[in-house]
Order: C-alpha cells, then structure tokens, then sequence
C-alpha cells in the first residue's frame, strides 16, 4: 500500500485530540508525525464556535488559534461549493441527505484530492468518491 502523502483531519478528531480522549489524541497525534496535517475552513469555524462557547472561552480560543497556525486549513472555495452542490443534490435525490457543514468538508476534501480521517464513517460513507479512513 502506497504511504499516505497528506490527510484532512475531521473536526471530531481535533476535539478528541484537544479533550484527551481517545481515538482522537493518540491518532491526530499519530498522523501528524507521519504526514502532512489539512484542516478545512469548516472545521477552523466549528472549533472556534465551540471554543466561543466555552466556559473558558479566552483559553479555549488561544488553544485553537495555536493548533490552526500549526497546519494549512483548506478553504471552501468556488470549485468546492460546486463540488458539495453536486454531491448535495445526489444525496437529496436518493433520500440520504448529509449535515452541511460535513458536505461542505467532504467537497473540500474531494476538491484537494484528500483522503478524511474521521470518527463519523456513516456521515461520510454516503458520499462517492471520497476515501474515509477510520482511526
């Protein structure tokens, strides 16, 4: 099997990660020593919503901040809005639609030729196309 160049990291790994709960921490931590670390947009915004509403906002926010400037975050761009209108209005018309923001980061994902690491397979598995692996 062919060494994973880089990976996209689901916003669930990154709140693990933060929480110290596994699976999340040990691999986020795992993967960032053996590739190169994406996080999208989507995930930069649904990190700083929860930081924001945190009791402890000021260090929850300073604590995101610092993981956000450690990796390149992929933006939702033109060609991923077409990219998640498309896959949307497949899943619409098959009856299986997806939350948003995870249509969102799975064209993200696409767009950049990305594979996603997440917790939440049967959010993504829906989606053709995109490589899903599991911790």
């Amino acid at each position: 099997m062919e060494a994973v160049k880089s990976i996209c990291v689901d916003t669930d790994i990154i709140i693990d990660y933060f929480r110290g709960r596994e699976p999340g921490k040990t691999v986020f931590t795992d993967w960032r020593n053996k590739t190169e670390v994406f996080l999208t947009s989507i995930t930069a915004f649904e990190l700083l919503l929860g930081a924001s509403l945190s009791s402890k906002r000021e260090a929850r926010i300073t604590e995101v901040e610092s993981l956000l400037d450690q990796h390149n975050t992929l933006d939702f761009t033109h060609e991923s809005a077409r990219k998640a209108a498309e896959k949307g209005a497949e899943l619409k018309i098959k009856g299986i639609p997806i939350e948003i923001r995870d249509l969102f980061i799975a064209s993200i994902c696409l767009t950049n030729k990305l594979s996603l690491l997440t917790r939440n397979k049967s959010h993504y598995e829906r989606i053709k196309d995109l490589t899903v692996l599991m911790p």
